[in-house]
């Protein structure tokens, strides 16, 4: 798998570098024929006060799906250890359904979305461009992101939805109405 390499406040040295290329080669091994699904990946590493945060990001490029992964530890190896852990977790959930991968309705639910009864300061403000998908896919997708909720235009009725996972693991869907 191509990857490039990312610091910022520590140095990247050949000791780190080659460790980095050993941890990515095992999610290398899992892709073996499908390596042209998914773009070249960025591995960031930065120092942020006492403790390091390794960010692993890629798309895959047939589904559209943005998949990424992050940690903080205090050790760096550690930290590394962890992120791509976490990274080929995520690959061989992608792989799984990808492979056994049945769209169905039975996966979410319909849910009026209610209002807020509580006003909360806004701390950050991100703005995206909706990502045209079935529920199955935004599912997919919010998971691969490791995310609780993922906002998406429906293909089917060209409206803005939400999928969401609820505390008994499963998943919801929120439908506006227009």
């Amino acid at each position: 798998m191509d990857f490039k390499v990312f610091t910022k406040e520590l140095e990247l040295t050949p000791a780190l570098k080659n460790y980095v290329e050993k941890r990515m080669t095992k999610v290398d091994k899992l892709l073996k024929r499908h390596s042209d699904l998914i773009s070249p990946a960025d591995f960031r590493i930065s120092k942020e006060g006492g403790k390091y945060k390794t960010e692993i990001t890629t798309h895959f490029k047939k589904l559209n799906n943005l998949i990424k992964v992050e940690e903080r530890e205090g050790d760096l190896y550690e930290c590394i250890d962890k992120v791509t852990d976490s990274f080929e977790r995520k690959i061989k959930k992608l792989k799984d359904k990808l492979q056994t991968h049945e769209p169905t309705n039975n996966l979410v639910e319909t849910f009026k979305f209610p209002e807020a009864i509580d006003e909360m300061p806004i701390v950050k403000r991100k703005r995206y461009d909706l990502s045209v998908m079935s529920g199955e896919e935004a599912l997919l997708q919010a998971e691969m992101l490791g995310h609780n909720f993922f906002v998406f235009r429906n293909s089917e009725t060209d409206e803005v939805n939400v999928v969401y996972k609820r505390n008994a693991e499963n998943f919801g869907i929120i439908e506006f109405n227009s």
